[in-house]
C-alpha cells in the first residue's frame, strides 16, 4: 500500500498540494468525494476524503478532528482562499495541531476533482492503468531532459515514485543500460511485482535510451548544456544547424528566453570554471524546484504559471555560468520581474555555498528563438554588476539608467540631487549608500516596506528603520507624489553614477 507522500508522486496528482499534517503516517486504502463534512466520521480508515465545497475555518477544525477519529489518510480542501503566509486562510492553528496529533494530512487541490479521485484509485490499486499512466508520464519527462543522465534519472524516479540511480542494478532491483557517447549508461531501481514491475522495467528502458541520447552522427553534442554552450559561442551562420540539433534533444530553442549570467569575480581565472561547474547543478535544482511550486501570482496572463511551462537549462561559457529560462509565450514585464526575483534568490543561496567566489549576476531581457538566446545572453553579460552594490542587476532595456546619467552630468541636476539628499550624503559613502538603496527600493515598490524588504533581502523592520531615519534627516514627506518622484530620480541618478565611477 502507498502512503500520502508516495501518492502525491503519482501521475494525475500534480495539482494536489500538501498543507499541514504528516504525509507518511497512514496507508491509503481509497478515495471518497464528500459534499457534507459532517459525514467524515463515518468513512473508512485510510480514506482520502475530497471535500467538494469550501469549509469555513471553525468547521474545518471539526472536519479535521472527525477525519482523524476515523483514521483517514488525508483530507483534501478545495476552493479556499490563500492567505499571505502561504496556507489557505481557513487552516487555523487549531486545525494544524489536530492534523499533526491525529496523523491526518490536510491537502489542497483544484481543477477536475473526479479526475483526481480516479488518479488516487488507480495509484492505490496499482493497476495496469496506473502502470500505463506512469509510463506515459515518464515518456514526457525523460524526453524533455534527454542527453542529461542525472536529470533523466530524476525524471524517471518522479514518474515511478521510486529512486532511480545511475548505476548497475543489484540483487532485488531492476536495471537497464544503453550505449552513450561516453560509454554505457546504466540505471537501477527497486523491483516491484505485477503491473508496477512492468512500469519500472518499461520506464528504465526508455530512460536509459534518453540518457544516452546526446551524440548524433558527426555532431559533437552530448547534452543540452553542451549544445547551449555551442549556440552561445558559435558563429551566427551555424545557429540554424545547432537549433535543429537542439530540437532533436528537446532543448526549447523556439521559445522566449531570459538569460542569467553568473560570474565569480572573487576567484582567479584558473579556479572560476571549476567553482561555477560545482554550483551549476545546485542552481538548476533550486530554480526548477521554485518554479515547480509556482511562479508568483503576479505573472502576466500570457505567462505560464507552472514549472512544466518554464524550463531551465545551463551552460559554462567564457568562465561564466549562463542559466537560461525558456517560456512558451512572451513572459511580459511580470515574467521578467519574476525571473529577476529568481536570480536574486539563487545568487543569494549560491553565495552561501561559495562565499569566496564573489558571485555577480546579470539578467537579460526576453527574446524569442535561437538568436534570442544569444541576444539575451549578451544583455545579461552587459548587466553583470561591477564593484560594490547589489549582486544582481537587470539589463536596462529602456535606457533609463543611461538617460539619468546624462541628466545627472549637468551641474543643475547635481545641485538638485545634492540639495535633496545632502543630509544623507553627509554621512559618508559607506553609511549613505545603504540608506539610498533602501529608499530607492521603497519608492520603486510604491512605499511598501514588505515588497522593498523582499527585493533588498532585508527584514521589513530594517527597511522601516532606514526609511524613518531618511525622513528624519531630510524632512521629506514621502506621501507627496512630487517629493517621491524627485527622490526616486535623485536616488537612481546618484547610485547609477556611483556605480559607473567604480573600476
Amino acid at each position: 500500500m502507498v502512503n500520502v507522500l508516495e501518492l502525491l508522486a503519482s501521475p494525475g496528482l500534480d495539482a494536489v498540494r500538501p498543507l499541514v499534517g504528516p504525509l507518511d503516517a497512514v496507508a491509503v486504502t481509497g478515495v471518497r468525494l464528500e459534499a457534507r463534512p459532517d459525514r467524515l466520521a463515518a468513512m473508512s480508515a485510510g480514506t482520502v476524503a475530497v471535500l467538494l465545497a469550501p469549509v469555513p475555518g471553525h468547521l474545518l477544525d471539526v472536519a479535521v478532528r472527525d477525519a482523524a477519529a476515523a483514521g483517514a489518510a488525508a483530507l483534501v480542501l478545495t476552493g479556499v482562499t490563500e492567505a499571505p503566509h502561504g496556507l489557505p486562510a481557513e487552516v487555523t492553528a487549531t486545525a494544524r495541531a489536530l492534523a499533526e496529533r491525529g496523523r491526518v494530512a490536510v491537502l489542497y487541490a483544484e481543477g477536475d476533482l473526479a479526475a483526481l479521485a480516479v488518479a488516487v484509485e488507480r495509484a492505490v490499486a496499482g493497476s495496469a492503468a496506473d502502470a500505463l499512466a506512469r509510463v506515459a508520464a515518464a515518456a514526457r519527462e525523460v524526453t524533455a531532459v534527454a542527453g542529461d543522465p542525472g536529470r533523466v534519472a530524476a525524471a524517471a524516479g518522479r514518474a515511478l515514485g521510486l529512486p532511480v540511480e545511475l548505476r548497475a542494478a543489484g540483487p532485488g532491483e531492476e536495471g537497464a543500460a544503453a550505449a552513450g557517447p561516453d560509454g554505457e549508461i546504466r540505471l537501477a531501481a527497486p523491483a516491484r511485482p505485477g503491473h508496477a514491475g512492468e512500469a519500472v522495467r518499461s520506464v528504465l528502458a526508455l530512460a536509459a535510451l534518453a540518457a544516452a541520447g546526446g551524440g548524433h552522427g558527426d555532431v559533437p553534442v552530448r547534452s543540452r548544456g553542451r549544445l547551449l554552450a555551442e549556440l552561445l559561442v558559435a558563429p551566427q551562420d551555424q545557429s540554424a544547424r545547432l537549433a535543429a540539433r537542439g530540437r532533436a534533444l528537446a532543448l526549447p530553442v523556439d521559445g522566449w528566453h531570459i538569460a542569467l549570467r553568473v560570474e565569480a569575480g572573487g576567484l582567479d581565472a584558473s579556479n572560476r570554471p571549476k567553482a561555477l561547474d560545482a554550483v551549476m547543478s545546485q542552481a538548476l535544482t533550486l530554480l526548477r524546484t521554485w518554479d515547480a511550486v509556482a511562479l508568483p501570482a503576479a505573472t502576466a496572463p500570457s505567462a505560464p504559471r507552472s514549472g512544466d511551462a518554464v524550463q531551465w537549462n545551463a551552460a559554462l561559457v567564457d568562465d561564466a555560468l549562463v542559466l537560461l529560462s525558456t517560456w512558451p509565450a512572451d513572459p511580459g514585464a511580470d515574467g521578467r520581474r519574476a525571473t529577476l526575483a529568481r536570480a536574486r534568490r539563487v545568487v543569494d543561496r549560491l553565495a552561501g555555498l561559495r562565499p569566496d567566489a564573489g558571485l555577480r549576476c546579470g539578467v537579460g531581457s526576453s527574446h524569442r528563438g535561437p538568436l534570442g538566446i544569444r541576444t539575451s545572453a549578451r544583455e545579461a553579460r552587459a548587466a553583470v554588476p561591477r564593484g560594490a552594490g547589489p549582486a544582481v542587476a537587470a539589463h536596462d532595456a529602456v535606457g533609463l539608467d543611461r538617460m539619468l546619467l546624462e541628466w545627472y552630468a549637468s551641474d543643475t541636476a547635481r545641485e538638485a540631487v545634492g540639495e535633496l539628499l545632502s543630509p544623507v550624503l553627509a554621512l559618508g559613502p559607506e553609511r549613505a549608500e545603504p540608506l539610498l538603496r533602501t529608499l530607492q527600493g521603497y519608492l520603486d515598490h510604491n512605499n511598501s516596506p514588505a515588497r522593498a524588504a523582499e527585493a533588498l533581502h532585508l527584514h521589513r523592520n530594517a527597511v522601516g528603520a532606514r526609511i524613518r531615519k531618511i525622513v528624519r534627516l531630510t524632512g521629506a514627506d514621502l506621501n507627496e507624489p512630487d517629493v517621491r518622484l524627485a527622490l526616486q530620480l535623485a536616488c537612481r541618478a546618484g547610485l547609477s553614477a556611483a556605480t559607473a565611477d567604480r573600476p
